[in-house]
């Protein structure tokens, strides 16, 4: 800042008529006025400018990543049996010989899918995997049916003598039904072959079962346990069939 330049005057000046010298009057030092320099103030300006601009650009990101965040994905599906498109961002384009796109809805094909695998892991033995058969098994039934079908397992000891006696089975499906006159229940004949090893020796053995389930609806709706079918084993019982009578076999005791 620049310092005041005092103005200097003669120390006597003539002001009065007489001519008799006086003492000119105090002086006061000029200050020049302060100016910000214009480069600064532009500058200033930009940078202010390029902030906000910056803020809001954040602001719309972030709003923009919560929108895709909680938006559903867009979705493309094509019928692999025909290539033809049946939906293109979630919206559907009809259905075709092997896919219908619709409302979610329980059909008698659920239960009768449901019933078919698990009928297969129980009546189906394969050495290798027949504990984890069985437990899959137990969770497409409903926990207290779950519970005493488990029981029963350990008080008979089937699964030991399978396992001591090298079981091994295959269980071809012959029909899977829905009684006409309960929706919640299904017939299921089937064939199953049983090779055993006894004492060295393989035995086989075949026959042919009748087996009735009883399902309920499970509260989870569509869900891995109930393999997407919606329903639960409330019960099933098996009856050999051309055995003599009295040889059915409950299996929710």
């Amino acid at each position: 800042m620049e310092k005041p330049i005092p103005v200097e005057a003669s120390s006597l000046e003539t002001d009065r008529a007489d001519g008799r010298k006086t003492a000119p009057p105090e002086t006061t030092p000029l200050l020049t006025a302060l100016h910000r320099d214009p480069a600064d103030v532009r500058a200033i300006h930009g940078l202010t400018s390029v902030g906000i601009l910056l803020a809001l650009l954040l602001a719309l990101s972030i709003g923009f990543n919560i929108f895709l965040y909680w938006r559903r994905p867009d979705r493309i599906v094509v019928d692999r049996s025909s290539g033809r498109v049946l939906m293109i961002n979630d919206r559907e384009y009809g259905e075709t010989e092997a896919v219908s796109l619709g409302p979610d809805r329980l059909t008698n094909a659920d239960k009768q899918y449901l019933a078919g695998e698990f009928v297969k892991l129980i009546y189906q033995i394969d050495p290798a995997t027949r504990p984890k058969d069985i437990e899959k098994a137990l969770r497409m039934m409903a926990p207290n049916s779950a519970l005493n079908f488990a029981q029963h397992l350990k008080r008979t000891g089937v699964l030991d003598k399978q396992r001591a006696e090298s079981h091994q089975a295959t269980w071809t499906p012959q029909d899977i039904s829905v009684d006409q006159t309960d929706p919640y229940t299904l017939r299921v004949i089937g064939k199953q072959e049983v090779t055993k090893f006894i004492a060295g020796a393989a035995q086989t053995e075949t026959r042919q079962l009748s087996l009735t389930l009883k399902l309920v609806a499970d509260p989870w709706r569509r869900h891995d346990r109930n393999l997407r079918s919606g329903f639960l084993v409330a019960r099933f019982n098996d009856k050999e069939l051309g055995a003599p009578a009295g040889a059915e076999v409950s299996a929710n005791k």
